[in-house]
Protein backbone atom coordinates (compact mmCIF):
# COMPACT_ATOMS: atom_id res chain seq x y z
CA UNK A 1 0.00 0.00 0.00
CA UNK A 2 1.12 3.57 -0.57
CA UNK A 3 2.02 5.98 2.19
CA UNK A 4 -1.31 7.80 1.94
CA UNK A 5 -3.19 4.55 2.50
CA UNK A 6 -1.03 3.43 5.40
CA UNK A 7 -1.16 6.87 7.02
CA UNK A 8 -4.95 6.90 6.79
CA UNK A 9 -5.37 3.37 8.17
CA UNK A 10 -2.94 4.02 11.04
CA UNK A 11 -4.23 7.55 11.64
CA UNK A 12 -0.81 9.18 11.35
CA UNK A 13 0.62 11.73 8.95
CA UNK A 14 2.78 10.87 5.96
CA UNK A 15 5.59 12.90 7.50
CA UNK A 16 5.35 10.70 10.59
CA UNK A 17 5.81 7.61 8.42
CA UNK A 18 8.92 9.07 6.84
CA UNK A 19 10.27 10.15 10.22
CA UNK A 20 9.71 6.71 11.77
CA UNK A 21 11.45 5.14 8.79
CA UNK A 22 14.34 7.61 9.02
CA UNK A 23 14.97 6.87 12.72
CA UNK A 24 14.64 3.11 12.26
CA UNK A 25 11.24 2.50 13.84
CA UNK A 26 9.64 1.29 10.62
CA UNK A 27 11.16 -1.36 8.42
CA UNK A 28 12.14 0.44 5.21
CA UNK A 29 9.58 -0.50 2.56
CA UNK A 30 10.65 -1.44 -0.94
CA UNK A 31 10.01 1.03 -3.72
CA UNK A 32 7.97 0.33 -6.80
CA UNK A 33 9.15 1.01 -10.35
CA UNK A 34 7.64 4.47 -10.01
CA UNK A 35 9.81 5.19 -6.95
CA UNK A 36 6.94 5.20 -4.47
CA UNK A 37 7.29 3.35 -1.20
CA UNK A 38 5.19 0.17 -1.00
CA UNK A 39 4.24 -0.44 2.62
CA UNK A 40 3.27 -3.89 3.83
CA UNK A 41 1.05 -5.42 6.50
CA UNK A 42 4.21 -5.73 8.61
CA UNK A 43 4.67 -1.96 8.44
CA UNK A 44 1.07 -1.54 9.59
CA UNK A 45 1.76 -3.92 12.50
CA UNK A 46 4.82 -1.87 13.43
CA UNK A 47 2.79 1.35 13.39
CA UNK A 48 0.04 -0.17 15.52
CA UNK A 49 2.66 -1.32 18.02
CA UNK A 50 4.30 2.12 18.09
CA UNK A 51 0.98 3.81 18.75
CA UNK A 52 0.04 1.30 21.46
CA UNK A 53 3.41 1.66 23.17
CA UNK A 54 3.18 5.45 23.03
CA UNK A 55 -0.32 5.34 24.50
CA UNK A 56 1.00 3.65 27.64
CA UNK A 57 3.94 6.01 28.05
CA UNK A 58 6.83 4.54 26.09
CA UNK A 59 9.05 7.00 24.24
CA UNK A 60 10.21 6.40 20.68
CA UNK A 61 13.69 5.61 22.02
CA UNK A 62 12.20 3.01 24.36
CA UNK A 63 10.09 1.54 21.56
CA UNK A 64 12.89 1.21 19.02
CA UNK A 65 14.58 -1.92 20.49
CA UNK A 66 11.24 -3.74 20.61
CA UNK A 67 10.35 -3.18 16.95
CA UNK A 68 12.41 -6.20 15.90
CA UNK A 69 10.04 -8.42 17.91
CA UNK A 70 6.80 -7.03 16.42
CA UNK A 71 6.90 -9.14 13.27
CA UNK A 72 9.07 -11.90 14.79
CA UNK A 73 7.64 -12.39 18.28
CA UNK A 74 9.64 -14.37 20.79
CA UNK A 75 7.50 -15.64 23.67
CA UNK A 76 8.88 -14.62 27.04
CA UNK A 77 11.44 -12.26 25.50
CA UNK A 78 13.53 -11.06 28.49
CA UNK A 79 14.32 -7.64 26.96
CA UNK A 80 10.70 -6.86 26.24
CA UNK A 81 9.59 -8.23 29.62
CA UNK A 82 12.16 -6.03 31.41
CA UNK A 83 11.11 -2.95 29.43
CA UNK A 84 7.47 -3.52 30.40
CA UNK A 85 8.35 -4.14 34.05
CA UNK A 86 10.45 -0.95 34.10
CA UNK A 87 7.58 1.05 32.59
CA UNK A 88 5.13 -0.39 35.13
CA UNK A 89 7.44 0.66 37.97
CA UNK A 90 7.76 4.13 36.46
CA UNK A 91 3.97 4.44 36.17
CA UNK A 92 3.45 3.24 39.74
CA UNK A 93 5.93 5.86 41.01
CA UNK A 94 4.19 8.56 38.97
CA UNK A 95 0.80 7.51 40.36
CA UNK A 96 2.20 7.80 43.90
CA UNK A 97 3.60 11.25 43.13
CA UNK A 98 0.25 12.35 41.71
CA UNK A 99 -1.61 10.98 44.73
CA UNK A 100 0.71 12.93 47.02
CA UNK A 101 0.16 16.09 44.98
CA UNK A 102 -3.58 15.57 45.12
CA UNK A 103 -3.50 15.16 48.89
CA UNK A 104 -1.40 18.32 49.28
CA UNK A 105 -3.82 20.32 47.13
CA UNK A 106 -6.81 19.06 49.10
CA UNK A 107 -5.13 20.00 52.39
CA UNK A 108 -4.21 23.42 51.02
CA UNK A 109 -7.76 23.97 49.83
CA UNK A 110 -9.20 22.87 53.19
CA UNK A 111 -7.02 25.22 55.21
CA UNK A 112 -6.92 28.21 52.91
CA UNK A 113 -10.15 28.31 50.94
CA UNK A 114 -12.83 27.21 53.39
Amino acid sequence: MRSEQLAEIANVGKDTLRYYEKIGLLTPPPRGANGYRRYSKENLNELKFIKLAQSVGFTLNEIKPAIAFVNNPQPGCPRLRQAIEDKLTEIELRIEELNQSKAKLRRWMEYHLE
